[in-house]
């Protein structure tokens, strides 16, 4: 498997937000994030801030600057906290009386910002988290916000139909994604890492426009975005997903500095309250939650259900099985020598 670098489009750290976004990650969810990934709509209390505003909000102890991969706001439990008030609410305890929301093109992006200090809290897919701690950032692990994302392949209408086409052809991803862990552990699975080409396109909307023009011959993407939603039922082949091979899946996080938290000893109790309550109260609502993040991304309910249903949403905020997982993807990548040393993530995690 060669890995090359290919020029990117650049694009603003900073995006000022639309009244619109492309679902997740968001994730990511998720993906994550990589994103031109999701997020959702929300409040004014919870508007995105300018480049200069950001840099303002972070030397503030009173404003909570929380970054994630996506596109205008957050989705999920944090999102719908953000949205209702509720994060907002208990962040008032601790004397956080504003929150910044700052949505990023890639995790990579992210993690550089949360690393200087620019934001408080990132939430990504967990690759970049661990890559970024692996490499010696001083970061600490408060939650998973879904513990099993699903990357696909997606490939050209009149390309490959099967992976095992892909034999000397061109796949693109976003290079340190969740996205980027699965196609790589995928084809070294199937033995065809060192068959296939990968190029690393720093978003997933450039990713994609370049499959539309025939430049690749797949791509690497997410269960959780729309766009690849709408390209499978266009006809572009799937080509492999990470459930066929659970230890695939991955699981998109929220982290924070040691930094940050010597400012606030205990934060971590008061954002899982946050959390709690905030769960609980989507949980109650799922009708007013699909509304809501269908308004917000212009994706319709009844595909936000397929897509990226409520039940997918982690009841705890560190389960078991996240960890499990996020285990699984640390060890993978110190295996292949992607994350530079090993370390311990219940040690990472913040209790």
């Amino acid at each position: 498997m060669s890995v090359k670098k290919q020029a990117t489009v650049s694009h603003s750290k900073w995006p000022l937000a639309g009244l619109a976004l492309v679902f997740l990650l968001s994730l990511l969810l998720q993906a994550c994030g990589a994103k031109g990934e999701s997020g959702t709509a929300g409040e004014s209390s919870a508007a995105q801030p300018s480049a200069g505003a950001v840099e303002s909000a972070a030397a503030s102890t009173d404003t909570l600057t929380f970054g994630f991969v996506g596109t205008n706001q957050p989705a999920g439990i944090e999102g719908w906290g953000f949205h209702t008030g509720i994060i907002q609410e208990e962040l008032k305890k601790y004397g956080v009386t504003n929150v910044a929301l700052v949505p990023f093109q890639t995790g990579p992006d992210l993690n550089e910002s949360v690393i200087s200090g620019r934001v408080d809290l990132g939430n990504s897919g967990d690759t970049p988290a661990i890559l970024a701690h692996s490499n010696g950032a001083a970061t600490r692990l408060l939650n998973f916000t879904n513990t099993e994302v699903n990357s696909q392949l997606i490939g050209r209408k009149d390309g490959p139909q099967t992976v095992e086409e892909l034999k000397g052809k061109k796949v693109a991803v976003v290079k340190g994604s969740l996205m980027y862990r699965f196609l790589v552990g995928y084809l070294k699975e199937k033995g065809l890492d060192k068959d296939v080409e990968i190029i690393n396109i720093n978003s997933i909307p450039d990713t994609e426009a370049a499959l539309l023009r025939g430049e690749i011959d797949a791509y690497g993407g997410a269960q959780s975005f729309y766009s690849s939603y709408k390209l499978l039922k266009d006809g572009n082949p799937l080509l492999a997903e990470a459930k066929e091979i659970p230890s695939l899946l991955s699981v998109s996080v929220v982290y924070t500095t040691e930094d940050y938290l010597s400012k606030f000893p205990g934060f971590q109790n008061v954002w899982r309250e946050a959390l709690n309550k905030s769960y609980e109260d989507l949980k109650a609502k799922p009708d007013e939650y699909y509304k809501w993040l269908s308004e917000s991304t212009g994706t319709p309910a009844e595909v936000l259900k397929e897509i990226a249903p409520i039940e997918g949403l982690p009841a705890e905020r560190l389960s078991a099985q996240g960890i499990e997982r996020i285990t699984a993807s640390k060890d993978f990548l110190v295996g292949e020598k992607l994350a530079k040393k090993d370390f311990s993530i219940e040690d990472w995690i913040i209790q």
